[in-house]
């Protein structure tokens, strides 16, 4: 792989590139995902879906300590061969230009619905599109700088809704275990969901330039994540209730609506155009991941050309979502099939590689 000074990135930067690709869109409805099954305890299932990132963490840090300079996609090739391990990493690519079109199409529902009724979706997609692909054309160091300048507005809008704490009930959080264990864990396979990303890390650690904080920084990344996750849902159930939330689609938009400040009319149009920012930094992250992705497949092809080559292709599928709940529901069924897949394809380049040792397989 070629690496000079200015595309590796610290391990600062890392750890805020992976809270940044878990902080998207899905945000604002995570809620009432886990209130489907875990009721008033779906925040604890936030806390327990952070077991399938921090078990793609320990892999992808099993795997750098062996292969420190090898990414994914050559290490798939050298355990699977060179045909069937470019079609794996095909298919592993394409789970992040899925995700980054239900993404977009999110954020332009939002939009839609919230501020910008009269637009056309296209005319949404094209704004957002044009900067994430000039972001992601950019490559990984300014894309990592950007993450980390945008990763303090994330901990605001996080801790804004905080306000509403005076306006809730803890009586909408009892009884405390009330929905049962197994609900509150079936909750949590929801949760995952929204942990998906983080695979991210197996192709973007060669790109680290101390290896040996891989799992510190990885870890910090998965518990402030998985922080920002329980306290939207600990807020949305405390305030809501488990039987007004769910009417919403968005919950956590409802949160920023409560909020009064005197001199502003509706803090709602404040908060979604900040959130929006947050949401481009996912968008440009899935961007890269894809562009990147696809020229370690066809190396014959730049990422810069892959940008552009991109950039009508996620037009086109994004415009194909027709509705928010129908998104939603095709994003869950798709995911659910990708978790398994990303999760057994991982695993498999773990265990090989760990019968394969010596340069026979170096040179492989």
């Amino acid at each position: 792989m070629n690496k000079t000074q200015n595309t590796l990135i610290t391990p600062s930067e890392f750890t805020i590139l992976l809270i940044s690709i878990f902080t998207g869109i899905g945000m604002l409805y995570l809620p009432n995902a886990v209130i489907k099954d875990a009721k008033q305890d779906g925040w604890m299932s936030c806390i327990i879906g952070a077991l399938y990132p921090l078990y793609t963490l320990i892999l992808a840090n099993y795997v750098c300590k062996k292969f420190p300079n090898d990414d994914i996609f050559t290490l798939g090739r050298k355990c699977f061969g060179k045909i069937l391990g470019s079609i794996l990493n095909f298919v592993f690519v394409l789970f992040f230009i899925f995700v980054g079109t239900t993404e977009l199409a999110g954020l332009s529902d939002t939009f839609k619905v919230y501020t910008t009724p009269f637009l056309k979706k296209y005319q949404i997609f094209l704004a957002v599109l044009t900067v994430i692909a000039y972001v992601s054309y950019k490559g990984m160091k300014p894309l990592a700088r950007l993450c980390q300048v945008i990763f303090y507005i994330t901990i605001i809008l996080v801790f804004v809704p905080s306000a509403t704490l005076k306006y809730g009930s803890y009586l909408n959080l009892m009884p405390v275990f009330g929905s049962g264990f197994r609900n509150i864990l079936k909750a949590s396979k929801e949760t995952s969901y929204f942990y998906a990303g983080g695979e991210i890390i197996f192709f973007i650690y060669p790109f680290l330039q101390d290896k040996k904080k891989l799992l510190k920084c990885g870890t910090i990344g998965i518990v402030v994540t998985m922080f920002i996750y329980t306290w939207s849902a600990f807020l949305t159930i405390y305030y809501l209730g488990i039987e007004i939330s769910p009417k919403y689609l968005w919950p956590m938009l409802t949160l920023a609506d409560s909020i009064s400040i005197p001199i502003i009319n509706s803090f709602r149009y404040i908060f979604i155009s900040l959130w929006a920012l947050v949401a481009l930094r996912c968008l440009s992250i899935y961007y890269f991941c894809a562009s990147y992705g696809l020229n370690r497949v066809v190396k014959k092809v730049s990422p810069q050309a892959f940008t552009i080559i991109l950039y009508p292709i996620i037009l086109y599928l994004s415009g194909l979502y027709e509705n928010p709940i129908g998104r939603m529901h095709y994003t869950d069924m798709i995911l659910s099939i990708y978790l398994i897949y990303n999760l057994i394809f991982v695993s498999l380049i773990a265990i090989l590689i760990s019968f394969k040792k010596g340069d026979n397989f170096e040179k492989k």
